[in-house]
């Protein structure tokens, strides 16, 4: 054989796998057209032509105050920060609506001392939300059980620093000693909801863009 022909042979070869490699490519971009992503950077469709949310009223059937609001600006700073819809400041600007209800907020005791008394509480929230069309409420999604489980310690001489919840939170060790188990508890309360609708508010992001 010669180099001549070595050399077409080797042409050919390349040719039918640059062919190869743009069907795949091409086929890719059909199955992933398909589930509302793109190829291309980073981009990521919803349904209806969504390119706008307003964060609406969401209720609260559970007993803690203000869990509402603190939902509500937890989503809007996470679809904010994350940037593939943009947030508008009220529902007549936006493409759709994205409200809901807090089904379930419950702090229960799991560890006791020696006296049966409480050292650390589980804490449980839950969520529902859907997504709606601003100009007609057409539901485009609905994310059911959204749910987030989280401890926190309520005494002082339980509080071991090298936890995660400890290192997430915003208590420092040398300040323990000035801390009663009220007041250390209530705290860790409310750093423990705040990691709580973190969760919530990064999960219901997730799903509404991967049930598409």
């Amino acid at each position: 054989m010669t180099r001549r022909s070595l050399a077409r042979g080797g042409g050919a070869g390349a040719v039918g796998r640059l062919a190869r490699r743009r069907a795949l490519a091409v086929l890719m971009g059909a199955l992933t057209a398909g589930c509302g992503y793109h190829l291309l950077g980073t981009r990521v469709s919803v349904p209806g032509n969504i390119h706008s949310l307003y964060i609406g009223k969401f209720e609260n059937e559970t007993r803690e105050a203000g869990l509402q609001e603190r939902l509500a600006f937890a989503l809007e700073r996470e679809f904010f920060r994350r940037g593939v819809l943009r947030v508008k400041s009220d529902r007549e600007s936006a493409d759709a609506v994205l409200r809901g209800t807090i089904r379930d907020f419950h702090a229960r005791p799991v560890a006791f001392d020696a006296d049966d008394e409480a050292l650390q509480y589980e804490v449980r929230l839950e969520v529902e939300c859907v997504l709606e069309r601003s100009d007609g409420g057409e539901v485009l999604w609905r994310g059911k059980m959204v749910r987030a489980v989280d401890e926190f310690s309520v005494r002082t001489d339980t509080v071991v620093p090298s936890s995660s919840q400890f290192q997430r939170g915003k208590i420092e060790f040398s300040a323990l000693d000035d801390l009663t188990s009220i007041q250390l508890a209530e705290t860790e309360k409310v750093l423990s909801v705040d990691r709580l609708l973190a969760a919530v508010v990064r999960d219901v992001y997730d799903r509404l863009l991967d049930d598409f």
